[in-house]
């Protein structure tokens, strides 16, 4: 099967957006699904509140580089299951010339995005690849035209670049990426981290046994600060905890997580 056509579903094995979906509230999914994340939660109970948490700073960076940037072209990479508010929606209450292009490869995640975003195809596109093919998704028509104006670009990464093991260097994909972005364009991460390298091995196993190739490593701050090598940071100066992440606002409390389980990232600024 090519690179970057959906899998066929087999609804004996959990889906990592069906996962998420699921410990964001959704119905969906299958028994496999809610299986699998039952026992990931017996593991690491906050995960529920950390892809809460992940969500909602999507969303309040959406909506920052919309009405204060005036960024009105999104690349979202691995976009899972759609959820409302969408990017678009979110991004085209400051800016209604917004466009999106969603990239995923899950085959749920493509067909309810395709089903939803059928209503207005002005406002975004859904494309099947495989995120770690960016020459692919960079030459498809859709995004050559985000790039092609010179305007910038938010490119967003939540909870997926988890996805990619270390051994296939995440970081050169991420250099090679804003390499290609226009000047002035965005980079937007938030990322699983935990402090102990026991327990990230603990749960990388669970989920790669779970989910086979599509999981890589959760990782240590250390190395999720370093996608932002080379950018200026927006909101702060450094990478840190997203659920703290909120430009013109007063600080806001600490996540409430657990010592150690951090969903960390920021928004960055593409020289």
């Amino acid at each position: 099967m090519p690179q970057g056509e959906p899998v066929p579903i087999d609804v004996t094995k959990p889906s990592l957006a069906r996962m998420y979906d699921h410990l964001l509230g959704g119905q969906g999914g299958y028994a496999s699904d809610r299986r699998a994340c039952a026992d990931l939660l017996g593991l690491a109970p906050r995960l529920r509140e950390l892809a809460t948490i992940n969500r909602a700073f999507l969303g309040r960076a959406v909506r920052h580089l919309a009405a204060q940037h005036e960024v009105r072209r999104y690349l979202d990479l691995g976009s899972g299951i759609p959820r409302r508010p969408h990017v678009h929606e979110i991004a085209r209450e400051a800016r209604p010339d917004t466009h999106v292009v969603y990239v995923d490869n899950d085959p749920v995640a493509l067909g309810q995005s395709r089903l939803i975003l059928a209503e207005d195809a002005t406002a975004a596109t859904v494309l099947c690849a495989d995120i770690r093919d960016t020459a692919r998704i960079l030459r498809h028509p859709r995004v050559a035209r985000l790039l092609e104006a010179g305007l910038p670009v938010a490119v967003l990464f939540g909870w997926v670049l988890e996805c990619i093991p270390d051994r296939e260097d995440p970081w050169s994909l991420i250099r090679g990426l804003t390499g290609r972005l226009p000047s002035g364009s965005y980079l937007v991460i938030s990322h699983l981290t935990h402090d102990d390298p026991d327990i990230r091995a603990e749960i990388g196993d669970f989920l790669r046994h779970t989910l086979g190739r599509h999981w890589g490593n959760i990782r240590p701050r250390d190395d999720v600060a370093r996608f932002f090598a080379g950018l200026t940071m927006l909101g702060q100066n450094a990478p840190g905890d997203v659920a703290r992440w909120n430009p013109g606002h007063p600080p806001q409390p600490e996540s409430g997580a657990p010592a150690g389980w951090v969903q960390y990232g920021g928004v960055a600024r593409v020289p």
